[in-house]
């Protein structure tokens, strides 16, 4: 095998590795995004090898956000995607998952995915925008509650209700419906308190 064969393998093998890199770029932008969404907003709680199962979920979700037109389909999408993970994924008190602590990594995730990176394409991420869920916490709750007090009292059961694992999806829904009617072009902007706040 002379220089030239051994320099057209190199290059062969190169090309085909920079292929299979772009085929798997997409995915791996979701995986990692399901990572970051996943451990620090809730995976200490949640069960080992969680972040794993939320992973597959994310990349087959993905690929529901096209065919999402209004806020109801955006509701039902999410609503089967909070029932499949809270089947799927137990606490690491291997407990089932309350509503709360489900809704923060779907959250998170699809503001990162749509809000932040516009994916799964502008279009897309334009359309759907309006419709994504806040993620909530006790740092937001807690904040918001304080700002809002005589609204917010109504969603309260007890000083308990601040806590993901209290957060039952009648809690939920009226929580995300508060943030829609206060500012409904993107009522995700509700999340910066978080940021501000932690």
């Amino acid at each position: 095998m002379d220089n030239s064969d051994e320099n057209a393998d190199w290059i062969k093998k190169q090309t085909k590795f920079i292929e299979e890199l772009k085929e798997r770029e997409k995915q791996s932008i979701i995986e990692v995004m399901a990572f970051m969404s996943y451990n620090p907003s809730i995976g200490r709680v949640l069960e080992k090898g969680g972040v794993k199962i939320f992973q597959e979920m994310a990349i087959q979700k993905v690929s529901e956000l096209k065919n999402i037109n209004t806020k109801k389909e955006f509701d039902t999408f999410h609503k089967k995607w909070m029932s499949e993970f809270i089947s799927k994924i137990k606490t690491n008190k291997n407990l089932k998952c309350s509503y709360g602590q489900a809704q923060k990594a779907i959250n998170v995730f699809l503001k990162l995915f749509v809000d932040w990176a516009n994916l799964p394409d502008d279009n897309t991420a334009k359309k759907i925008l309006p419709f994504l869920h806040v993620p909530l916490d006790s740092i937001l709750m807690k904040t918001v509650s304080k700002n809002y007090e005589q609204e917010i009292k109504p969603l309260q059961t007890s000083n308990q209700s601040f806590s993901l694992s209290k957060v039952n999806e009648d809690m939920y829904t009226k929580w995300q419906n508060f943030f829609r009617e206060k500012y409904p072009g993107k009522p995700l902007l509700f999340d910066v308190v978080w940021a501000i706040n932690r």
